[in-house]
């Protein structure tokens, strides 16, 4: 069997069922429809969509987000996390594992969440849960964080999180009818040794 039949065999193994990964204040899990009232408080906030080809959104389109999520997630077509706070159990936004390329065993990380919580370290943990997971649990070699140049706060991010810059990508996204180029960083399996 190839090397990456065989890595994606297993990492579809470690997904099932699907994982929750924990940190001190925080749960990654599953995403539900109960959701979606916490989830509004970020998707319908123009300034956390501000950097996302997407939102802001009404309550409509934050449930059909998450039905698009459960869909995808039963298909084996993405991964994405609740962030859910453990004191309150509020779900605080979302953070997902895309792109896995199974023969380079890497992926693509994207995050958001609300506003109330920025500047409490409820991102950098976030990030840092999931990648030091995917590095470790999953067998990943390289996650990769694509991020706008302007987002100064998700770039702080990255960088405590242990991300490093890696290159810049040219015209990458298209925000608003306006193309951008963005900044490619990563941390790889071996950073954590």
């Amino acid at each position: 069997m190839k090397p990456e039949k065989q890595f994606e065999r297993e990492f579809s193994r470690l997904m099932n069922p699907y994982p929750v990964i924990e940190t001190p204040r925080l749960r990654l899990r599953k995403v539900f429809r109960a959701d979606a009232d916490d989830l509004l408080e970020a998707t319908s906030d123009p300034r956390v969509t501000k950097y996302e080809p997407w939102g802001p959104y009404n309550r409509e389109e934050t449930v059909q987000m998450i039905e698009n999520i459960q869909a995808q997630l039963e298909a084996g077509l993405c991964t994405e996390w609740a962030v859910e706070r453990k004191e309150d159990a509020k779900v605080l936004g979302l953070i997902h594992l895309n792109k896995v390329d199974f023969f380079n065993r890497s992926a693509e990380v994207g995050y958001w969440l609300q506003r109330k919580c920025w500047g409490q370290g409820y991102a950098t943990e976030t990030l840092k849960a999931l990648g030091d997971y995917a590095l470790s649990v999953l067998k990943m070699d390289e996650i990769i964080a694509i991020c706008h140049p302007d987002n100064a706060a998700s770039l702080r991010v990255l960088e405590k999180a242990g991300y490093k810059y890696h290159k810049t990508l040219p015209g990458y996204i298209s925000l608003r009818g306006n193309t951008a180029d963005c900044l490619q960083y990563h941390v790889t399996r071996w950073d954590l040794l």
